[in-house]
């Protein structure tokens, strides 16, 4: 009996062994599902749902919500699994890096994020989320927006109140002087994250290089000063200065700046137009639609996708995300590019005809783009000249 009992012993402890050798480890699973294809994605995703997980997705843009929805009505075995939960930007990486891995119930598996530099410093860096990217659309996205993965990009828009006719705005130094005061509306860049990282960048070389010649297009010499590190220093303090705190929220402040004094101008998200009155969406001009504006008309930034390190549905979400880059998840009924102000970073989507807005590529040159790993490298030395000067 107790050879029987050792060898009962001896085989369990072997059958473990294999059992723990060969699982996989979400890592191991999002580098195996970026070589398959959808179809033997949907196949590990619906034995995953077989098995109980869920798929929970935190997200900062509600169309995702929708985006969800049309993924779950085209692999219908998926539907009823996949739960949508909006998140704050301020309070996105907090609840994050207290929930993931933590085992609380309903915790997200994938995240759609804004704000590259804290989704690098708080969940890739500290391994509690991964980046994935599928091989196959390698070819049709840019290198920089594959790690972390890219599924949208949101632009904000210098967008005035037409009421008394064109401002005729040319220059973005314009907005540093007297005439402006109070005029132009923007959210707090101490609690809006897109915008003080959009400040952050103005300092990087290209867009100090941008402002030095619309400050000599302006003012017809050459930037000097005793005071200012560079011309970047100098617009942010001077905008600074003129900015109006009114609105806490980008559609408050279309449908404030839509509806209040003529001549008002507002540096927001363009997509909030949809939530303006109809009847008050005609007194808003884009800037950039009206003149091409020395320096710069505003600032795009993207939307991350990162998956949980302890999610139990790693290939549902390489297939969420897949979809969410395809023409079908990203173009589809009621999806983000519906709407003016979305962009996929897939080439091969193109922005519908009829919108009142531009291809992603007519933006690449007059906005600022967000860039990661200058925001993360420089974010310290730049945050605390914008915070003295905020209000």
């Amino acid at each position: 009996m107790k050879r029987i009992l050792s060898m009962l012993i001896a085989l369990m402890m072997i059958f473990g062994l294999c059992a723990a050798a060969s699982a996989e480890t979400v890592e191991e699973a999002l580098a195996a599902a970026a070589r398959m294809t959808n179809e033997e994605l949907y196949e590990k995703a619906k034995a995953e749902i077989a098995a109980g997980a869920q798929l929970n997705f935190y997200s900062t843009t509600s169309f995702a919500e929708k985006a969800a929805n049309n993924f779950m009505a085209d692999y219908p075995e998926l539907a009823g699994k996949v739960v949508y939960a909006e998140i704050d930007d301020v309070e996105t990486y907090t609840i994050l890096t207290n929930t993931i891995g933590s085992g609380v119930k309903d915790s997200a598996d994938m995240n759609l994020t804004q704000n590259g530099p804290d989704l690098k410093t708080f969940l890739l860096d500290e391994g509690l989320s991964y980046s994935y990217f599928p091989e196959a659309l390698k070819d049709v996205v840019a290198a920089e927006n594959q790690d972390p993965a890219v599924v949208t990009y949101i632009n904000s828009l210098l967008i005035y109140h037409n009421g008394e006719g064109s401002v005729n705005f040319k220059n973005i130094w314009e907005l540093t002087e007297e005439k402006w005061k109070d005029k132009i509306f923007f959210k707090d860049p101490t609690s809006e994250t897109v915008n003080i990282n959009f400040l952050i960048m103005l300092t990087s070389p290209k867009w100090t290089e941008r402002l030095t010649k619309a400050y000599e297009a302006q003012y017809g010499k050459a930037w000097e000063s005793s005071e200012f590190e560079s011309p970047a220093y100098q617009w942010i303090d001077g905008f600074l200065k003129n900015v109006n705190y009114t609105y806490t929220s980008a559609s408050k402040m279309a449908a404030g700046i839509a509806s209040g004094a003529p001549g008002n101008m507002g540096l927001f998200v363009y997509s909030k137009l949809r939530k303006v009155d109809e009847a008050d969406r005609k007194n808003l001009t884009v800037v950039q639609f009206e003149n091409e504006v020395e320096g710069f008309s505003g600032f795009m930034y993207p939307i991350y996708a990162t998956v949980a390190k302890d999610t139990e549905c790693p290939y549902a979400c390489a297939l969420f995300i897949n979809y969410l880059l395809s023409p079908e998840g990203f173009a589809g009924p009621k999806s983000w590019n519906s709407s003016d102000g979305y962009y996929s970073p897939n080439t091969t989507i193109a922005k519908p005809e009829g919108q009142n807005d531009q291809p992603y590529e007519y933006w690449t040159d007059c906005l600022v783009f967000e860039d990661l790993q200058y925001i993360y490298d420089n974010y310290v030395n730049v945050y605390e000249f914008i915070a003295t000067r905020v209000g």
